[in-house]
């Protein structure tokens, strides 16, 4: 009798552990998920060594190879950090150093097709985590997203604060290159490159990886743009609420400096780096600062140009074409500093303000863009959109132009401007960061005391951005079957889509005389195209040319279909030198005959002047 019950009890062991946990081989050892709904999950992947002991402020390594299925069902420890509440100055210290790990969710593992998206997580580079809490759930949990999008979500940890960003002449010493500091960046480059030699086994394409992020990891994911480090690791790109930010060399030298004295001075820089790696974590991160001020965004810690992950400044990179060239979606939040601009605003400090950020000359301007008001409401209102538009609005346009001038793949903006539908939450407006609860399809799962706050209006945002992330990871195209069309931005035109419970995509010119102001308020002067980009007024690009300046030959492609297009170039004294027909696509243009100099390229179609652009030869 015995035997008979075990036999049934034997044959409900094995299968209910074959259907409650899954095994994948990664290159350094097999990993072991769990099952969870019919999502596979795997916390807590490491894909590199612990950054410890003497690895403290070294390039990341790969992780040890190991035999035996590693369990992977609990998120690592966030990496050590002051942990501050958005618009408080009240924190927590949290986090292990052992952090360079990452997380999975799959529909379904083996060779698959499905997109992969890649998130990596903000928090002023010195605090947050792949595990973040808000609103009682964890925010970027991949199960949902997974599931209703047919993908592959992964998100990834990465030093933080003076363990991620340290520039120190002690530390430039132990590198061959006399550089130091963009200690995160290289843990962000080997975790995509982890996910680009192994994702296949959890059933994503390898070719078809987007990386998005928000706020710092908005920035990171604009910074990965523009470092050969990263090139061929991703193939989209989406940077919320952000724009790539890259710091002067010896300015965050002096800073590092400056940091290690305090605490220590004796010694040589190399015996100073010394006693700073015997320091436990807790005490180098001791006297971080927020990162978020009245309102204002800090970078205390940033990535640097060191000649060798960072070769230049953002616009000239952008500039001269030297970055990493994908289908790139970026866009901020209407009102993104809600909730950490000061409680009580009266009219007095708006004008403050003003007076502050905008040069003399343009003060009148502003003050009529964001009136001060007659009370605290009204004042506070003008208060969140100066801080919202100088830093996000203004600084999205700048990118979404400066990217799509030079570069031929394809360039989306969105704003959003959906309100959680809970009253008490309301009056905070689109708060920096509310829409990764969108994203990852968890705001259902937030409640407060007295209930769910998951209204229908919120169901058709989250089902909008899941739709356009989705497919833009996909095919590098937001639009896809029952979604409001987005239209592809263009720096003349400047159209966006506005994301709401119904979505808008037929507008242009987002908040245009504030941005104007913003720029003209630091003498922001616009990018040109290097590739010979030129507009015609609806918007569209009549055609491309490239590269420009060049030596020789050029390549000129139609962006659209003509009827008898020609192609002539003319020279400054108006005399025709070049003629050739087109075709739709790519033309070889030979210039081997021409001297070096400056020439006007000129479009025709049907023999009626279509478009023209400048033509250098070197």
């Amino acid at each position: 009798m015995k035997s008979i019950f075990f036999l049934p009890l034997l044959l409900f062991t094995i299968l209910f552990s074959s259907v409650s946990s899954q095994t994948v081989t990664t290159q350094f050892g097999p990993v072991q998920g769990s099952i969870n709904g019919s999502v596979i999950q795997f916390l807590g992947i490491p894909f590199a060594k612990p950054p410890v002991g003497s690895l403290r402020w070294k390039a990341p390594q790969n992780p040890d190879s190991w035999s035996s299925a590693l369990i992977t069902n609990s998120f690592a420890p966030v990496c050590p950090q002051k942990k501050f509440t958005q618009g408080s100055s009240s924190y927590t210290l949290t986090g292990n150093e052992d952090c360079l790990y990452l997380n999975i969710w799959t529909p379904q593992t083996g060779a698959g097709t499905r997109p992969v998206l890649v998130f990596i997580h903000g928090g002023g580079n010195q605090q947050g985590g792949a595990s973040e809490d808000g609103g009682g759930t964890q925010m970027f949990f991949g199960k949902n997203m997974a599931q209703r999008g047919n993908a592959v979500v992964v998100t990834i940890q990465y030093r933080l604060g003076p363990l991620g960003f340290l520039v120190h002449p002690g530390l430039e010493q132990e590198n061959t290159n006399n550089v130091s500091g963009n200690y995160a960046v290289m843990d962000q480059v080997l975790a995509l490159t982890w996910i680009k030699n192994n994702i296949a086994n959890f059933g994503g394409d390898p070719n078809k990886i987007m990386i998005f992020g928000e706020s710092a990891g908005g920035v990171n994911v604009g910074n990965l743009l523009l470092t050969p480090l990263a090139a061929g690791l991703f193939e989209r790109a989406c940077i919320q609420s952000a724009t790539p930010v890259i710091g002067d060399y010896n300015t965050i030298k002096n800073k590092g400096i400056s940091f290690v004295d305090s605490f220590t001075t004796a010694g040589t820089d190399v015996q100073k780096i010394a006693f700073m790696r015997t320091l436990p974590s807790d005490s180098v991160i001791k006297n971080e600062v927020s990162p978020l001020i009245g309102g204002a965004v800090g970078m205390n810690w940033q990535v640097v140009k060191d000649n060798v992950t960072f070769t230049d400044f953002p616009t000239q990179l952008i500039q001269s074409g030297n970055f990493n060239k994908v289908p790139l979606m970026l866009g901020s939040n209407a009102d993104e500093m809600s909730l950490s601009a000061p409680p009580t605003v009266v009219p007095a400090m708006v004008t403050a303000l003003i007076n502050a950020s905008v040069p003399s000359s343009l003060q009148t301007q502003a003050t009529t863009l964001y009136p001060p008001g007659s009370n605290t409401t009204q004042a506070r209102q003008s208060y969140i959109g100066i801080l919202t538009d100088a830093q996000f609005t203004a600084t999205s346009r700048r990118t979404a132009q400066c990217v799509s001038l030079n570069q031929t793949q394809p360039v989306w903006r969105y704003f959003f401007s959906h309100k959680h539908t809970f009253a008490p939450l309301t009056p905070l407006g689109s708060y920096h960061g509310m829409e990764l609860f969108y994203v990852f399809n968890n705001w259902e799962n937030a409640t407060a005391g007295s209930g769910p706050l998951f209204k229908p209006q919120d169901d058709s945002v989250q089902k909008a951005m899941l739709g356009y992330w989705v497919n833009f990871a996909n095919t590098g195209d937001p639009n896809g079957v029952g979604l409001v069309t987005w239209p592809q931005y263009t720096a003349s035109v400047d159209p966006y889509i506005e994301i709401k419970a119904s979505p808008n995509g037929s507008q242009a010119g987002l908040r245009t005389p504030q941005t104007d102001l913003w720029d003209n308020s630091i003498g922001f002067v616009p990018c040109v195209s290097t590739l010979g980009f030129n507009e015609l007024k609806n918007g569209e690009r009549s055609f491309v040319i490239y590269p420009n300046p060049n030596s020789g030959s050029f390549n000129l492609v139609l962006e659209k279909e003509l009827k008898n297009g020609e192609v002539r170039i003319y020279n400054t004294l108006g005399q025709k030198v070049h003629e050739q027909y087109l075709i739709f696509g790519k033309n070889k243009i030979n210039t081997n005959n021409l001297f070096k100099g400056i020439y006007n390229c000129v479009l025709m179609e049907n023999n009626k002047l279509l478009s023209t652009s400048k033509l250098i030869i070197e």
